[in-house]
């Protein structure tokens, strides 16, 4: 293909993400995997380098060039440090969706940027595929290590869709039919993150859509959702007691609770790792996992030298400390700020800024950073959102500044 394709591209992350699994288990899925990630891999290269400029295309945002030469300046950083790692491998380093492949999705940013209305059209109804597969997977699955991971996968569409179709007025029903599916698919396959990414959702945006015309307010609530977000990290397994009866499920796992791996890697790195971690390849001590594997004699987990940790935050930590994690988050922050704080008249800038700040929230939980549909998605729609912001920009009136000065007018929606 000579031609960007903005289906294409999606079509072969999502395929990609379905079957990247135990090599050693499921050899073709990973020869797949491969397949589909240099398809990818293509098709970014057409977007960036043989792409032909649009009517409707708009100048990148003054912050982006910047930007994009600072993470590039940290991603070989990080190189520098992986090269010199005693454990050195390159196909881990370029292969594993995990470790320098992490930082692609970052590049789906300006792609949602210079989406028109026939793309994001096309996109829609790739979503509307992505949610019909999700319901044919939930009842024929692919075997594998995890005969879930596929489905999970697939939910990733079901939020942009549902923010679609509010906005449109389309596709309601199968949008519902798709939630209320998500929550059974989350009893099932014991994901409890994809109830509550939805409840933190609707959650935020119905409180951010009562004060929207408040930017003090809106950043009050989001402040409060922040809390609740530390409040269940430090109590989880209270909160998972009520979560298991507010939604009558007794077997659903909670043994899971994750609040050690933030002890294990903030007490296993030092001052100058967190500030730049250790690379792509980096791993930390688990003492946890050791004691699994010599006093329990459970070997079914982890090696306690490990690669990956379950919490986005503390992953972003493990690979390229807090200069990682602010790199990363900049474009998300940047399109929550812009959909969510200036004035537009885009009601789906305004659910895309809602659904980026839960994501945010959840990489307090989990949400790890990696080659995955779901980041692809992610950064697209901010980019997005961030476009729409700009086309439907509107100026503040006269009669906006009688505000009181601590209640400035926010966006319109």
């Amino acid at each position: 293909m000579k031609k960007f394709s903005l289906t294409f591209f999606f079509f072969c992350v999502l395929v990609a993400t379905i079957f990247f699994d135990d090599p050693h288990l499921y050899y073709y899925k990973r020869i797949i995997y491969i397949i589909f990630l240099l398809l990818s891999a293509w098709e970014l290269y057409l977007f960036y380098y043989k792409r032909s400029d649009k009517a409707e295309d708009l100048e990148r945002p003054r912050w982006y060039r910047v930007y994009m030469q600072l993470f590039l300046v940290f991603i070989l950083f990080n190189l520098i440090v992986d090269f010199r790692n005693p454990t050195f491998s390159l196909i881990t380093l370029l292969n594993h969706p995990l470790a320098a492949l992490a930082v692609v999705p970052v590049l789906a940013f300006p792609v949602g940027y210079q989406a028109n209305k026939e793309s994001i059209d096309k996109f829609v109804k790739f979503l509307l595929f992505t949610g019909g597969l999700f319901c044919l997977l939930f009842i024929f699955p692919i075997q594998g290590k995890n005969i879930y991971s596929q489905g999970v996968a697939c939910c990733y569409a079901v939020l942009p869709l549902s923010m679609f179709a509010l906005d449109r007025k389309k596709y309601r029903l199968f949008a519902l039919l798709l939630i209320v599916l998500s929550v059974f698919f989350s009893q099932v396959s014991d994901s409890r993150t994809i109830v509550l990414r939805m409840l933190l959702f609707f959650g935020l945006l119905i409180g951010l859509s009562v004060v929207k015309k408040w930017s003090t307010l809106k950043l009050l609530v989001i402040v409060v959702a922040g809390f609740f977000i530390y409040q269940f990290l430090t109590n989880l397994e209270t909160w998972l007691e009520l979560f298991k009866s507010f939604i009558h499920v007794k077997n659903f796992d909670d043994e899971d609770t994750r609040t050690f791996l933030y002890e294990e890697v903030f007490g296993d790195m030092k001052g100058h790792e967190l500030l730049l971690g250790r690379g792509f390849l980096g791993t930390y001590f688990s003492p946890y996992f050791l004691w699994l594997q010599t006093n329990n004699q459970d070997f079914t987990g982890d090696h306690y030298y490990r690669f990956s940790v379950e919490v986005g935050f503390l992953q972003f930590l493990l690979k390229g400390g807090f200069a990682y994690f602010i790199l990363y988050i900049t474009p998300l922050v940047a399109a929550c700020y812009k959909g969510m704080f200036t004035r537009h008249n885009s009601r789906i800038s305004f659910y895309i800024s809602v659904y980026i700040v839960c994501e945010l929230l959840i990489m307090f939980i989990e949400n790890i950073p990696s080659w995955h549909f779901q980041f692809f998605i992610i950064f697209f729609l901010a980019g997005y959102g961030y476009r729409q912001a700009v086309l439907e920009a509107k100026t503040a009136t006269n009669e906006d500044l009688y505000h009181n000065t601590l209640l400035q007018p926010g966006a319109v929606y």
